[in-house]
């Protein structure tokens, strides 16, 4: 499938105020039970191959190093259409580019709100001095409406520094997607009694004891996917985070792609960018 050369973009209004953007119901039921059986099917398989990690000492978190395109039960989800042209209608361009940046998750992970743009805390920084083009695409398979275990954001903050914290009410289907810049957390705890109600300092809400808190649904399952438009900030960011740090390098290397991987990406509209030749691409 082509990507086509007359794109009518959405109102991202909403996006430029607030800083994310939920989109329901883009898969069906169907299709997010399917996800979740491919993503217990592509740990066994990452198991085997010695690429599973495991986040601090939190033993319910599963992870993998290799992102979602070298990955064989996962690569559809990420070229899906659907996906792609979300990123284009948040990003305001046809010409979207990946270059390694995604994972999947398994249980739950560590909670704290934090940004992820290079200059986190440097409001005077090259990424807080002209529009931003780094978005991270959510794809949250249970239901984070009524239950813990979802996303909680603040407002704005990815062109001011402070506002209140608010669930992200995502149900399995929907995608979501924020500005690398905008302050977010992971793992929200819902209180069983006042469900609505998202606490404002995550050193209470870490302490909130089992029998206050809603349950979640079911084991969490997410996957994530970094997208972008062609800016110095994208060049920046692969630069200075994504080629720096071990831990994202150890990933590259893990994903391996050969040019049929590459042509199908091309063929969806996505631009990727191969950082690691020597250890990405396997004829």
């Amino acid at each position: 499938m082509k990507a086509s050369k007359s794109l009518t973009f959405w109102d991202s209004s909403h996006f430029k105020e607030n800083g994310y953007e939920v989109k329901p119901s883009v898969f069906s039921v169907g299709e997010v039970e399917i996800f979740r059986s491919k993503v217990y099917e592509q740990y066994e398989i990452d198991k085997r191959l010695g690429l599973t990690i495991n986040e601090g000492t939190n033993s319910n978190l599963r992870l993998a190093d290799g992102c979602l395109l070298s990955k064989a039960k996962l690569r559809e989800i990420l070229l899906d259409p659907r996906v792609i042209q979300f990123a284009r209608d948040i990003l305001g361009s046809e010409k979207i580019i990946y270059w390694g940046d995604s994972s999947y998750q398994i249980g739950d992970g560590n909670r704290g709100f934090h940004r992820d743009c290079l200059d986190r805390k440097d409001f005077n920084g090259p990424d807080w001095q002209s529009p931003y083009t780094l978005i991270r695409v959510g794809i949250y398979l249970q239901d984070h409406s009524k239950h813990s275990g979802g996303l909680r954001v603040k407002p704005g903050t990815h062109e001011t520094a402070t506002a209140s914290p608010v669930f992200i009410n995502s149900k399995p289907g929907d995608l979501v997607a924020w500005s690398l810049k905008l302050l977010h957390s992971g793992n929200a705890v819902r209180l069983r009694w006042f469900s609505t109600l998202s606490i404002k300092d995550t050193a209470i809400e870490n302490r909130v004891p089992s029998f206050l808190r809603k349950e979640q649904e079911c084991e969490s399952i997410a996957l994530f996917i970094t997208f972008g438009s062609d800016s110095p900030h994208l060049y920046r960011y692969i630069s200075e985070y994504q080629l720096k740090r071990n831990e994202t390098v150890k990933s590259l290397k893990a994903s391996v792609w050969n040019q049929d991987i590459l042509k199908l990406a091309e063929q969806r509209g996505l631009d990727v960018k191969v950082l690691l030749p020597e250890f990405q691409l396997n004829s």
